[in-house]
């Protein structure tokens, strides 16, 4: 009989222990989820799931698969329909009434990078200047153009150079090109 009670009382016991740390375990993944949805509406992020962040430049790298091409966004969002959007800041870019070109052609990189990443190629992704944001759309024309410029890239060796005219010296440093390059050889 004792036995019996005991052993109700330890089952009951188990019972509430479970049935507490469900609670302590719901009660965390609620905290845990509020705060990234404060975290991403603090950053000004779309609705959707942050997946990728190199904001702080500790992300890894994105390869594609069918392009010689390498990248980190500063964020990717997964959508509710899956489709991935790339953001890139530019903080240090004040004023422009219009995206610089070569900002549009580095989000068409990530998009067409994020393609091997999800069922849903990209329609588009964001560029976030220091005073405004702009949306750029992924089309095929926008494609097209960053796959040509890809071959033109790949196409430069030391009997065509790549064609500049100017370039600043910080990016001459860290470019492939640099050796073959007269715009950035020697610099």
């Amino acid at each position: 009989m004792l036995r019996d009670t005991l052993l109700t009382v330890g089952l009951g016991f188990l019972v509430l222990a479970v049935a507490l740390l469900m609670l302590i375990l719901n009660e965390l993944r609620f905290r845990r989820k509020r705060l990234i949805e404060e975290r991403q509406k603090a950053l000004g992020l779309p609705f959707g799931e942050l997946v990728y962040e190199d904001a702080d430049g500790l992300g890894e790298q994105l390869n594609s698969t069918a392009y010689p091409l390498v990248g980190k966004p500063d964020y990717v969002v997964k959508l509710p329909d899956g489709r991935l959007v790339p953001i890139e800041l530019k903080l240090g870019v004040e004023q422009a009434t219009a995206p610089y070109s070569n900002h549009i052609l580095q989000l068409a990189a990530y998009c067409l990078i994020l393609e091997d990443y999800s069922e849903q190629p990209p329609t588009h992704g964001l560029l976030r200047y220091a005073d405004r944001e702009f949306t750029i759309e992924y089309t095929p024309a926008l494609r097209k153009k960053l796959i040509r410029q890809l071959t033109t890239m790949a196409n430069c060796n030391e009997h065509e150079a790549p064609a500049l005219t100017k370039q600043r010296v910080a990016k001459c440093r860290s470019c492939t090109f640099q050796p073959i390059c007269p715009v950035g050889h020697g610099k």
